[in-house]
């Protein structure tokens, strides 16, 4: 059994022992030795005098503010009960041997305001009345047996009373508003024990019945006939005023050596509690028990004792000698408990922060920890209390213990302690930074990580612990479970991580990590320096995306040339081509050394490759060797034809990066660079490409062949040179290719060169110096349309010298001289004079013969044609002359009937022009001509006032604004200057001006 010193104490609520302030006088309050019961609202403090007078007491000054009459005077006041949630309504209960008991309802408030009446008269004021009947077995009212138990429930709607002869009278019925009520007996007990108890269980509807020998339900719907609906104990029953109920409506029953619980079906639990109670109250999660004892001198005393029923411990004891508790009621938040000698004891509890100090002296964390979160203080409250305990903890070296403790302070931290936690944390890794103790930190760090509250160091920290504690499932584990959310986690310290699991062998772990983290170049880094296995490398290289794979192959492509060339160059041509697709592996997760797994790796075969087209050739034959070589390039058909693979003729699904990128890789590895370099020209013909990435291509590998035919004097080189530069000639740039051809002497770049940039004549004169005849016609064949003064060089080259002059054939010549008069190189005096200038018997007259017979009938028929317009334009003049004096001196009729515009018959008025066109006056006046200032007239222009016909003012006006324009190209010298210069026939050219009128100060002026 457990005894009181077995259990926890504290003193968490004070006392205050008051004295009647009438003590002893004739107006004594609750010292009063006719005292019959007490009780309190909200409001007030009432007791019972005198058996049937009610006094109300202020219980802040404790005097008294009124009193009266409540019943006869023979009748005795037993029980006070105030309803709950109200500050004014009382139930009374009094009793009168041999005569029915009364319970009235009173509204306190209002009997302190009613005046005027005798004392006597009080007693009609109640709200409510019940006559309860105890009536005997013949039905004659026996009240014989006194009531030892009173309740109602919360809304007075049904009352219980109990009897010392084990009979219990249920009262329904609406009392608050006075609307009757029933009663019936739901209990009797055969053997007649008494009843000690009664508690209404609201949830369920139905009454806690205790007596000396039993406890036991009864529901309070229906009709029990005296017949208990469950006995829930059959064998103990409570004493008087010893049972409570729980807030969730379950009976407590205390014992003298336990304290028992109650559902409506059974025993719920017991607590061993071994002391003598005579009284019980719950008063929220504490019970307050009166237990009466004697001391060694057989005195009577009391002790008081509040249990916390929630946290196992004792929160008040208190001795109170030479005395007995007659009463215990609550009024507000306190207890008050009334002694035999007059003295009413008020407890109370302490405020929760004295509370929560006391029990800290005591070091009682837990304790502490628990009210102060039940009290609902402040989290940073409760942070203090469980930083105090973890501190304590480990300052008695129990380490494990105190980092329970601080890992659930992190559950504490709130938004407003964020600055704290961030001290707190480092307060904790200070702490346990010793090896010996370092496991504590690792459950330290893993509560930040699943809180998500760790940042980069305390994962870089948590990482390098499970390392030196060798944890590798641990390690496996948070691996395979980490959270990528986490914030900066780009920033975590990967070097550091690498070294130190490097240092352990973890090697799988690492690996995992950094797949985890998406880290594909420390994975390549580490399988391909640390590990030793390029080819390892290399396959998980091909399952990124290419953007991860770029960076990484800028950064270790020359390190895996160094180690697996060919390889390397097939996945070098697919990125850089557009060709590339991730392979989709089976193991996600790049491994590092596997159990059982042969580190060494076969090198490939030494086989020397120098084109693009041997190179696919050699990944056809391979073919089936490797997974990761399959899809790219070509296969070999059923007859031995090369077929082109899905991913060969697969348009890029992305945009191929620039290959310079990767130029500086290459520099031990010419073949595999020239092999590079041929699939990205390849790939930039079939697909259309960047063209300034095209022409950087074309000249690195033009460098490439001519180098290597520096190096090598093998003339394949040489031949693929010209050949590059013969098919994209118009891509090369000319500078870089002029360099190029100066550099390693190659004569076909010098020559595009030269031709690109029209620098003919600089061309035609290297031929020229060589005697090159055919070189030379190859030019003017090219370029002689574009350049005809080639035609003119070419043919002083022919007959500078007779060895020259013998090479060329007559019709090849007299293409020359055609073209030479074609293009009016010469006049026919200059021609000759170049020829004769020469002196040589080699060039005779004969060779110009058709020449000069072609250019003298062709002016001889240009005289004649000249002639003949003459005599044209001579007749043309005359006749125009004659017409425009017959116009302005000789008058002429007039013909016309009908109107030019509406072709009606013309009536007058009319109007008639020198054009022979005539008009209606009316429909003159409706058709009006825009003239050129751009007013709307038929009558007027910008010159006079005389009538235009709309028919023919048109071609006036034209007329009239090229001859204004000719005019005005007297003053634009500029003009004219450029033009002659630019004639082919500058004396025709001028004649032309001339006849336009520059010559002339006014333009002529047309009328009709």
């Amino acid at each position: 059994m457990s005894s009181l010193s077995t259990w926890r104490q504290l003193q968490l609520f004070d006392f205050t022992p008051i004295r009647d302030p009438n003590y002893q006088s004739h107006e004594q309050l609750y010292s009063d030795p006719t005292l019959s019961a007490i009780n309190a609202t909200k409001t007030y403090l009432i007791i019972a005098v005198n058996n049937s007078v009610l006094k109300i007491i202020d219980p802040k000054s404790y005097t008294s503010i009124g009193q009266f009459q409540a019943y006869d005077i023979d009748y005795r006041i037993t029980f006070i009960e105030p309803l709950q949630n109200s500050s004014n309504l009382v139930v009374t209960l009094a009793e009168k041997q041999g005569f029915p008991s009364v319970i009235k309802l009173w509204d306190i408030s209002k009997i302190l305001n009613i005046e005027g009446l005798e004392e006597s008269e009080y007693k009609f004021k109640f709200q409510t009345q019940v006559i309860v009947n105890n009536s005997g077995s013949e039905g004659i009212a026996d009240n014989s047996f006194p009531i030892s138990c009173f309740k109602f429930n919360y809304d007075l709607t049904c009352l219980a009373v109990g009897y010392t002869s084990g009979k219990v009278i249920l009262i329904r019925g609406d009392l608050l508003r006075d609307r009757g009520a029933k009663q019936r007996v739901v209990y009797e007990s055969v053997a007649n024990d008494p009843i000690t108890g009664i508690q209404f269980n609201e949830n369920e509807q139905l009454l806690y019945l205790t007596t000396t020998s039993k406890i036991l339900t009864v529901t309070t719907t229906g009709r029990n006939q005296g017949k208990p609906l469950r006995i829930l104990s059959q064998k103990t029953g409570a004493d008087l005023n010893c049972i409570a109920l729980s807030h969730d409506q379950n009976l407590i029953v205390a014992f003298s050596d336990s304290i028992a619980y109650y559902d409506s079906n059974k025993k719920l639990k017991t607590i061993n509690f071994q002391i003598p109670k005579s009284k019980l109250v719950r008063f929220g999660q504490f019970l307050v028990m009166v237990s009466p004892q004697e001391n060694e001198g057989s005195k009577l005393q009391t002790r008081i004792i509040i249990l916390d029923s929630k946290n196992s411990h004792i929160s008040f004891n208190l001795l109170i000698p030479n005395s007995a508790i007659k009463f215990i009621f609550r009024m507000a938040n306190e207890i008050y408990l009334l002694s035999n000698d007059g003295v009413l004891y008020k407890l109370f509890e302490k405020p929760i922060n004295s509370q929560i100090e006391t029990i800290l002296e005591r070091e009682l964390y837990t304790v502490a920890f628990n009210l102060a979160k039940q009290s609902k203080l402040p989290t940073s409250t409760l942070l203090k209390i469980q930083k105090l305990h973890g501190n304590h903890l480990y300052e008695e070296q129990k380490y494990e213990e105190a980092i329970d403790i601080y890992i659930k302070c992190l559950d504490l931290f709130d938004k407003n302690l964020e600055d704290d936690q961030e001290e707190f944390i480092m307060d904790i890794v200070t702490k346990f930074k010793d090896a010996t103790i370092i496991s504590c930190l690792v459950q330290f760090l893993n509560r930040l990580y699943e809180k998500s509250i760790a940042n980069i160091d305390h994962i870089t920290l948590l990482l390098c612990c499970l390392c030196k504690l060798k944890r590798t499932d641990e390690l496996d584990t948070f691996i395979d479970n980490f959270d990528l959310s986490i914030d900066n986690l780009q920033n975590l310290n990967f070097q550091l991580i690498i070294n130190l699991f490097k240092e352990c062998g973890f090697y799988n772990q690492v690996l995992k990590l950094l797949h985890k983290l998406n880290q594909p170049n420390f994975i390549v880094d580490l399988q391909l320096y640390d590990l030793k296995k390029p080819k390892l490398a290399l396959n998980y290289m091909k399952s990124l995306n290419i953007d991860d794979l770029l960076l990484i192959l800028i950064e270790h492509s020359k390190t895996l040339l160094d180690s697996c060339p060919i390889e390397t160059t097939e996945l070098l041509i697919n990125v850089f081509t557009g060709k590339y697709k991730p392979k989709e592996t089976e193991e996600a997760v790049p491994n590092g050394i596997k159990s059982g797994h042969n580190n060494h790796e076969e090198k490939e075969s030494t086989i020397e490759l120098t084109n693009y087209e041997a190179f696919l050739n050699y990944l056809t034959l391979r073919g089936g060797g490797e997974e990761g070589d399959k899809g790219s390039g070509e296969v070999v058909g059923d007859e031995g034809k090369k077929v082109s693979t899905d991913s060969e003729n697969a348009e890029p699904t992305y945009l191929p990066p620039k290959p310079n990128l990767i130029y500086s890789s290459f520099t031990n590895h010419i073949n595999e660079f020239v092999i590079f370099l041929e699939a990205c020209i390849e790939t930039f013909d079939r697909y259309q490409g960047n063209i300034v990435v095209k022409k950087e291509v074309l000249i690195t590998l033009l460098e490439l062949y001519l180098s290597l035919y520096t190096t090598t004097q093998k003339k394949e080189w040489f031949d693929k040179a010209q050949g590059l530069s013969n098919q994209y000639h118009q891509l090369l740039d000319n500078k870089s290719l002029l360099l190029l051809s100066h550099i390693y002497d190659f004569k076909p770049g010098e020559i595009k060169v030269k031709e690109d940039n029209g620098d003919e004549e600089s061309l035609f004169m290297s031929y020229q110096i060589n005697e090159d005849i055919q070189g030379c016609f190859k030019i003017l064949e090219k370029f002689g349309e574009t350049k005809p003064s080639l035609y003119k060089m070419m043919l002083e080259f022919v007959i500078s010298k007779k060895s020259i002059f013998e090479k060329v054939n007559s019709d090849d010549l007299q293409v020359i001289i055609r073209q030479i008069k074609y293009y009016k190189l010469f006049d026919p005096l200059e021609l000759l004079d170049l020829l004769t200038a020469t002196n040589q018997e080699y060039f005779t007259f004969g060779i110009l013969r058709n020449y000069l017979l072609d250019v003298l009938s062709n002016q001889q028929q240009e005289i004649n044609n000249n002639e003949k317009l003459i005599e044209m334009y001579e007749q043309e003049s005359v006749k125009s002359s004659i017409k425009i004096s017959e116009l302005t001196n000789r008058p002429f009729i007039i013909q016309n009937n009908k109107c030019s515009l509406c072709k009606s018959k013309l009536d007058f008025p009319m109007v008639h022009f020198k054009c022979k066109h005539s008009f209606h006056q009316k429909c003159l006046s409706t058709n009006l001509i825009a003239s050129n200032n751009g007013n709307q007239s038929y009558l007027k222009d910008d010159e006079d006032s005389k009538p235009k016909c709309p028919l023919c003012i048109q071609n006036i006006n034209e007329m009239k604004y090229v001859k204004n324009m000719h005019y005005k190209l007297k003053d634009q010298y500029d003009l004219f200057a450029s033009s002659l210069h630019e004639s082919n026939d500058k004396f025709k050219f001028v004649a032309d001006s001339i006849g336009k009128g520059v010559m002339e100060e006014e333009s002529m002026t047309f009328d009709s």
